[in-house]
Order: C-alpha cells, then sequence, then structure tokens
C-alpha cells in the first residue's frame, strides 16, 4: 500500500497517478551503451586488445549510478486525488508536498526540446500563499496538469 492510500481523507478518491520518466537513468543507459562498445573486440590488434577493462569498468559505473536512480523512481508517488494533490518523495528521509485544490493557483509545465520529444518534463504546483513544488522529470507532464486542474475546477 502506497503512502497516499494509506493516508487518504474520508471520502477522497485517487483520480490520476504521475509517475517519473525513464530519462532519471539517462545517465546509466549511457555508460552501459559505452560499456558495450568498449568491450566490443574491435580488433585483434594488441593496443585496442585492453579497451575490454574500461567496458567493463564503464559497466560497474552504470550499476552504480542506477542504484540511486532507481530509490528515487521507486520512492516518489505523483497523485491527483478528488481533494488534493500530493508529492511524496524519498525512502529515508520523507519530504510530502499536499495542497487543498482550492489552494492550488497554477500548475505550470517545462518542457526541455528533449522533454517533449521525449514526453517529459518539470511541473512547478503554485499554491496560494507562496506555496511552490517543484518536481523534476514527470512522464506526461500535461496529463498530470490537465488531471489537477480538471479537479481544481471541480472543487
Amino acid at each position: 500500500m502506497s503512502y497516499v492510500e494509506k493516508n487518504l481523507l474520508p471520502g477522497e478518491s485517487i483520480v490520476h497517478r504521475g509517475r517519473l520518466h525513464w530519462i532519471v537513468y539517462a545517465k546509466s543507459i549511457g555508460l552501459v551503451l559505452l560499456g558495450l562498445v568498449l568491450m566490443y573486440p574491435w580488433s585483434q590488434d594488441p593496443a585496442l586488445s585492453k579497451l575490454w577493462i574500461f567496458g567493463a569498468v564503464a559497466l560497474v559505473l552504470a550499476l552504480i549510478v542506477a542504484i540511486p536512480a532507481a530509490i528515487y523512481s521507486a520512492t516518489t508517488e505523483l497523485v491527483v486525488t478528488s481533494r488534493r494533490v500530493v508529492a511524496k518523495r524519498g525512502l529515508v528521509r520523507r519530504d510530502t508536498f499536499e495542497m487543498l485544490h482550492r489552494r492550488v493557483e497554477s500548475i505550470s509545465v517545462h518542457q526541455s526540446i528533449a522533454g517533449r520529444v521525449f514526453g517529459y518534463g518539470t511541473l512547478v504546483l503554485h499554491g496560494t500563499g507562496g506555496g511552490l513544488e517543484t518536481i523534476p522529470t514527470v512522464a506526461a507532464p500535461l496529463a498530470f496538469r490537465n488531471a489537477a486542474m480538471a479537479q481544481s475546477d471541480a472543487a
């Protein structure tokens, strides 16, 4: 059972779940590709025969870099409920952001060119009284924003 499911208010239901995009693993994917290229037996030239060592190091580094990204991805919850918007991050140290729909002033979506091509972006939630929360690398950020704003209109 997720954090949000455990902390639903009476009569509250989950309307939309957001998730992080696979781009959080970009560094790991790049290191895996580099490692595979270096491990490929390019030639029988003795000068190139030791490149597999660098390839193996790149693969080990890819695993090391992937662990924090996997923890970040697995421990981040983005949810629009019938009453509020909830963002929870963290495994040991937990950071939560909960804002009632009537307190949401706007939700901004920032997307780079790569973000538009691959379908991810940064959500910025602006609340009354200066509340501000930034959530990077959200998959389908426009769908999350639309779900939140639809609930805000209904509230």
